[in-house]
């Protein structure tokens, strides 16, 4: 019996070998490679031995070679670890909508001001969103400050509610993500203390910065997490 796999116009790829890991307390981990025999119809793993570190660098080319090529990195990019990425939003003018009658109408939308933004969302689509200070690319020391939106909690989690959410965490999806953000209508405040520290509130600044009163965003107002870039990227989050 043969397990065949077609890759692309080239000849499939029969079953060869079957390798089995074993991983015990800590870092410690183990492996060896079999054979493929039969018993009837059925594949059977044969008695197998060590899988050599040459072999283990070998077979990583071997699997190499039909992996996705990367390509340039992107400045606004800062992790990237299995499912999981990060990225940087610099400050700029950019449209945000509201849709709550406190700011004047059912919907309103306007051109303003922007801090500095990181971004991390995961497979799982857990999605957060925090401050930065300044117009320099983030470092891991980077102090991240609460983001001043609605529907942000106050550990950086987004609430989507109906929002269509983009497929994949990639780099050249990273474009996709930022236009669910910035497309979607903000409608509450989602944290238990201070969004921003402005005279009036959280309504009252959004309020001035929609009428234009602001013509850079006031660093001033945003609150800090305690928390740098390097925590939140460490999983360190009590919410994670």
């Amino acid at each position: 019996m043969t397990f065949d796999i077609v890759a692309g116009r080239e000849a499939p790829l029969r079953l060869s070998k079957a390798i089995l890991l074993y991983r015990g307390g800590g870092d410690a981990a183990f492996a060896t490679v079999h054979e493929i025999g039969l018993r009837g119809k059925a594949p059977l793993i044969l008695e197998g031995k060590a899988l050599t570190p040459g072999a283990a660098v070998q077979l990583a080319l071997d699997l190499a070679k039909n992996a996705k090529r990367g390509g340039f990195v992107p400045e606004c990019l800062l992790y990237l670890d299995g499912d999981t990425m990060a990225w940087w939003v610099p400050p700029a003018r950019r449209h945000i909508a509201f849709r709550t009658t406190e700011l004047g109408a059912p919907e309103r939308g306007e051109v303003v001001p922007h801090p500095g933004l990181v971004f991390k969302v995961d497979g799982r689509r857990r999605w957060h969103v925090w401050a930065v200070a300044g117009a320099a690319r983030p470092s891991e020391a980077s102090p991240l400050l609460q983001a001043p939106y609605f529907n942000v909690y106050g550990d950086g989690g987004i609430c989507t509610g109906n929002v269509s959410l983009p497929d994949g965490t990639t780099a050249e999806r990273i474009e996709a993500w930022n236009q669910a953000f910035f497309g979607s209508f903000f409608t509450h405040p989602n944290v238990q203390g201070k969004l921003v520290t402005y005279r009036g509130g959280a309504m009252k600044f959004w309020r001035d910065m929609l009428d234009g009163r602001h013509a850079e965003f006031p660093e001033r107002v945003l609150v800090s997490t305690g928390r740098t870039l390097a925590d939140v990227l460490a999983h360190r989050e009590s919410s994670a």
